[in-house]
């Protein structure tokens, strides 16, 4: 039994009999006024004949600092609540709001759903290791018509060095065929991850046999491949041009990982942060003293540096058209549920000096 049920709002949502329902997003503030740890949540629908799938996402305060997609839990096809190994939990800031990402489809009659989510707290206590969510993410492919193996790859972008990797949760929709995750480490590529039949209708979150350790790893890259022939039986409408979208029709080549950090770094267990280097250092020349060596100007110019190029990079990877600004119709729809992180004049756009002093608040710590 879960120590709180919070539904997606007060009154529940109407589905028109017929027609194609966009993405619905209900924010719901659960009225954590101080720090929550989460080890287990599940998604409850209301209405399982019209919940095509369900995401619950949290969004933090926007000046709390938070990592991965915010994910905290969600309900798809063939997916089962995976428990969490003892010591592991998910943060909530405190003031954090939930999202309900809500997928329906519509069943030929008026329908009404009010969705839940259920949530068994950790004691903080006893949390060693923060569990976040990790995305792998390709938007920008074509799939050809009448194509029978049609190659998308990606990549994850970041990993914590900490880290240790428990899951992996490809996605795609009714084209996708099959699936392969691989690492990248310094004597070789080792395959993480292998789903020669991907289904659309049962999809899994792989759980690893063995937490695999991040600091050995140098890149994750993923291939979807995707099936846009008249083989396919579940094929829509083989003739068509496929891209990114968020209806069945369309497609998605997505991988979530599940990662957990621990809250005490490998520097703080063998004291080899950079500051215990440098006395380290003066330890062999007094003649320089570590005040000089960490002077604010040096501090302040590597902070600029680290805020630049995590502009830049965003910038690159999600400015499709290339402006200078994010609107919230370009993010990806992992992106969309948080944007508001992001765009603090609530303006369905995000600009540089936006993303600026996010990234000045993330490394001036």
């Amino acid at each position: 039994k879960p120590d709180l049920e919070i539904a997606m709002r007060a009154e529940p949502y109407k589905i028109p009999a017929e027609g194609t329902v966009e993405y619905q997003y209900f924010v719901i503030d659960p009225g954590f006024t101080e720090e929550k740890w989460i080890k287990a949540a599940q998604v409850i629908p209301g209405n399982r004949s019209v919940v095509h799938h369900a995401i619950v996402f949290i969004r933090p305060p926007d000046d709390q600092p938070f990592r991965g997609v915010g994910w905290l839990t969600a309900y798809v096809p063939g997916q089962r609540m995976i428990p969490m190994p003892p010591g592991h939990a998910r943060r909530v800031p405190a003031g954090s709001r939930l999202v309900f990402q809500m997928h329906y489809t519509t069943n030929g009659t008026e329908q009404e759903d009010l969705s839940k989510v259920g949530v068994i707290f950790a004691d903080p206590a006893k949390v060693t290791e923060e569990v976040i969510t990790l995305i792998g993410i390709d938007q920008e492919f074509e799939i050809p018509p009448q194509a029978e193996n049609h190659e998308v790859k990606g990549r994850v972008r970041w990993m914590p060095k900490d880290g240790k990797l428990l899951a992996i949760a490809p996605h795609m929709h009714v084209r996708g065929k099959s699936f392969e995750m691989s690492a990248e480490k310094p004597d070789g590529s080792t395959t993480l991850l292998n789903v020669p039949q991907y289904d659309f209708n049962w999809q899994h979150s792989y759980v690893l046999s063995e937490p695999v350790p991040l600091s050995e790893i140098t890149n994750l890259n993923f291939t979807a491949t995707f099936d846009n022939s008249e083989k396919n039986p579940f094929n829509p409408d083989p003739t068509q041009w496929v891209n990114w979208g968020d209806q069945t029709w369309e497609e998605m080549a997505v991988v979530f990982l599940e990662v957990s950090d621990p809250l005490k770094k490998s520097e703080e267990k063998s004291g080899d942060s950079l500051q215990a280097r440098m006395k380290r250092r003066q330890a062999r020349n007094d003649s320089t003293p570590v005040e000089d060596v960490l002077s604010e100007a040096d501090r302040r110019a590597r902070i600029e540096e680290q805020v630049q190029k995590f502009v830049n990079d965003f910038f690159d990877r999600l400015d499709t058209n290339h402006d200078g600004v994010l609107m919230r119709s370009e993010a990806p729809v992992a992106l969309r549920t948080r944007f508001g992180q992001y765009d603090h004049n609530n303006d369905q756009a995000a600009d540089r000096s936006e993303l600026e002093a996010i990234a000045r608040r993330r490394f001036d710590r």
